[in-house]
């Protein structure tokens, strides 16, 4: 795989092993102060851009609770759900203070419809759960084609899908991610030319079959460790009486 980069890229280096983003922002200073929060800190600015305009946020994973304080910090108008197949994750449930914690598996789609129908739409999902692939790629599959229009689905830790004990399949999502690039370009695989697509031009095709997430996805960021995936405020080359 690495022969791949080339001699310059692959030649090796020492690489420092640190977690050392500054947190003198709102978001860092919240991360600082709260109990029980384990995240890593490199992941603090990728929160403050893909959380800008949560107002109905779901996270993947509960654990102690601390990282839903951090969020009701940090969003105080959003509603915060919070999914935990642990039991004890209940006791973080705090409805009152429009946080809410429910019990079930993340792979399980009867459990994340249920959620969806008393909470949802989300504009907002975050999954920091068990990070196996299946589970990772599971709660993706049955939640994205669900998320509000122009929310935004993050997928942190993607990191263990390189460490054995988590691989829990072939198939990553770091590999899945791949494929959601792919699906992004499928109007282009029925394509020769590029003015098949520009405007005016009396080679312009009028439309292609294409996968339902070359429609909504509007781009993905990859940072490390860290997936975003935005989804488009409208349907793209679709139009609206077809999309619903």
């Amino acid at each position: 795989m690495l022969d791949a980069l080339g001699p310059d890229l692959a030649r090796t280096v020492a690489m420092r092993a640190e977690d050392s983003t500054p947190t003198e922002t709102e978001i860092g200073q919240i991360f600082n102060g709260t109990d029980n929060v384990h995240k890593l800190r490199h992941y603090l600015p990728i929160y403050e851009a893909a959380l800008a305009r949560t107002e109905r946020m779901l996270e993947i994973g509960v654990d102690r609770g601390g990282s839903l304080r951090m969020w009701r910090k940090y969003m105080p108008e959003a509603t915060i759900v919070g999914i935990d197949i642990n039991p004890k994750a209940a006791q973080h449930d705090a409805p009152e203070d429009r946080v809410h914690v429910r019990i079930g598996d993340q792979t399980d789609n009867g459990f994340l419809g249920r959620v969806l129908d008393e909470f949802g739409p989300f504009d907002t999902v975050l999954d920091d759960g068990g990070h196996s692939p299946k589970q990772m790629i599971g709660s993706f599959r049955y939640l994205f084609p669900r998320l509000k229009p122009g929310g935004v689905y993050v997928v942190e830790d993607v990191c263990a899908n390189y460490w054995t004990p988590y691989r829990d399949q072939r198939e990553s999502f770091i590999d899945f991610t791949k494929w959601l690039m792919d699906a992004m370009h499928a109007p282009y695989m029925q394509m020769t030319s590029v003015f098949e697509i520009m405007e005016g031009h009396p080679k312009r095709v009028g439309q292609v079959e294409v996968p339902l997430a070359a429609t909504i996805i509007d781009r993905i960021e990859v940072f490390d460790s860290v997936v975003v995936v935005h989804r488009a405020p409208e349907p793209k080359h679709l139009s609206r009486a077809a999309f619903r």
